[in-house]
This record gives structure tokens, sequence and C-alpha cells, in this order.
């Protein structure tokens, strides 16, 4: 079932109502008794039971250690008179990053180099439709050349895209592999895609393209190959835009996040530390 939306509001929420909850019973002890807890005590219990009302609330998993050391975090930063627009800084560093964390549940996730040696086996080594084929084999009979000639002047063309492209890896590794096909990276995040527009030009690769937005904004259709690191949440909604507009023979591949109801045709099983799963759909 997919989460709830907007993770942050939700994880402030857990933050403020267990806080109250902790420093209400911390006052009402003191007033009753004299005794007065532990201020780090205190925030540690904090941190904990936002944790748990965290999950309560639906949170991903990996809120839980954020939620456990924010407010002693803050009250150890304290002591060292940090100037305020500090932290008006790197809040709006976090939120150009997570961007899509706080909208959509959908956190920076990067694929490590493995994973993409394994997506550059599984890239086509011709893609195209079926129409696509028979018209070169058709131009191929009208000229006179050969198979062979043919393929040399005219490269096996792959169109791949990654969603939720992060700071580029993907897309530059394999276009550098395979400078016989495009590859678009699609990232709504301002900072990574700001980055990885950079490394783009840095790396002055013809055969890549960097779109901003998600995979709602722009269409699928073109593409033979799309790969997504996302999270639980927006895989059936992309599931069902992929099978409306991929054409068949397509590719779809999820990494670590499967589909429910919808079973992968095929999993890769990657060998890095996080044992990664690749799940892909021919559609």
């Amino acid at each position: 079932m997919p989460r709830p939306r907007w993770p942050l509001l939700r994880a402030l929420a857990a933050q403020l109502a267990t806080g109250a909850v902790i420093f209400g019973s911390a006052f009402g002890l003191a007033a009753g008794t004299g005794i007065r807890p532990p201020l780090m005590a205190l925030l540690a219990l904090q941190g904990i039971g936002a944790a748990v009302l965290g999950t309560r609330f639906g949170l991903a998993q990996w809120w839980i250690p954020i939620q456990l050391v924010l407010p002693s975090a803050l009250a150890l930063a304290w002591p060292w008179q940090v100037p305020e627009w500090i932290f008006l800084v790197l809040f709006v560093l976090l939120v150009l990053v997570f961007w899509n964390s706080a909208r959509g549940g959908v956190p920076l996730y990067l694929s490590n180099p493995r994973t993409r040696a394994a997506l550059a086996a599984l890239l086509p080594q011709e893609a195209g439709n079926g129409e696509t084929s028979k018209r070169t084999k058709q131009e191929e009979a009208g000229s006179g050349k050969t198979a062979t000639e043919s393929k040399n002047k005219n490269k096996p063309w792959v169109r791949f895209a990654d969603l939720g492209c992060g700071l580029g890896g993907p897309v530059l590794d394999l276009a550098r592999q395979r400078p016989d096909g495009h590859f678009t990276g699609i990232e709504s995040a301002p900072l990574p895609f700001a980055l990885a527009w950079l490394r783009l030009r840095f790396a002055g690769l013809a055969n890549v393209k960097l779109l901003f937005g998600n995979y709602r904004s722009h269409g699928l259709g073109e593409y033979d190959v799309v790969y997504a690191f996302l999270s639980p949440v927006p895989m059936p909604d992309l599931f069902d835009q992929a099978k409306q507009e991929m054409k068949s023979g397509s590719l779809l591949i999820s990494n670590t996040f499967d589909v429910p109801g919808h079973p992968a045709d095929e999993t890769v099983e990657v060998a890095d530390r996080r044992q990664t799963s690749l799940y892909l759909w021919r559609l």
C-alpha cells in the first residue's frame, strides 16, 4: 500500500506531539515532586517517541534514525551559538536535495557502480520495435549493402531513461559505454538536477539529455528501457503509466522496489553490499 504523502510534515508532527507529552510530563513531575529529569534524557525520550510515532504515521524506516537523533543534535548545537543563518542555509540545502522526499516520499537514492554495470548488461543490443527492424532490413536490401556494412554505419540504437536520476551517475556511465544509444535523466529535486547538469557539461557527452521534472510530466513512450530507483510510493502509478505508454518489447527496471500485484518477469541480483535486486518487467 502506498505510504502517505508529505512525510516531512508527518515527521515534524511526530516530534511536536512527542515533545509536548515528554516535556509536559517532566514539568508536572517537577512541579509535584521537585524532581527535574536531565534535559538530554528528555530529548532522548523525545527522539524515541517520535521515531515510534512516525512509523504509526506511515513514515518509511529510513526516517527512524533521523527522528531519534534530531532533538539531541539540536540541543548539542545550541551551546556553540551557531548563527541563525547557518540553520536556514542547512534547511534550504536539505529541502533542495530531498525535495522529492518532502513532497512525495521519494528519497535521494544513488545507484552504485555494480548496479550500473548490471544495467549496462541489460541494455538491448538492438533497440526499437519490429517496425524499425523491418524498415532497416528494407533499406539494406534497397541500397544493396550487406547487413555488416549497414550495422557499422548505423549502430544499434537504445533509448534509456533514468527516472529520478539524482546526480546523473547511471546515464553518464551508460552513455560512455554505449555511444550508439541516447540516455535521458529525469530529476525533480533542484540541487541534484543542477549538479547533474554541471557533470554533463564537463563530461561533454552528446548522447545524454537531462530533463527537470518527474515521470508524470514526461512521457515514457519513446524509451526502450526505463530505470527507476524511487520508493514503494510511486511504483504502482509508474507501472500503470509504463503499461499505457511504453511500446511492446520495451523494458521497465526498478531498483529494490517491486509493484504489488504485478510480479516481475525477471529478477537480477546484484553482487553488492546492499544486495540490490533489479526487478524487470517486459512490456
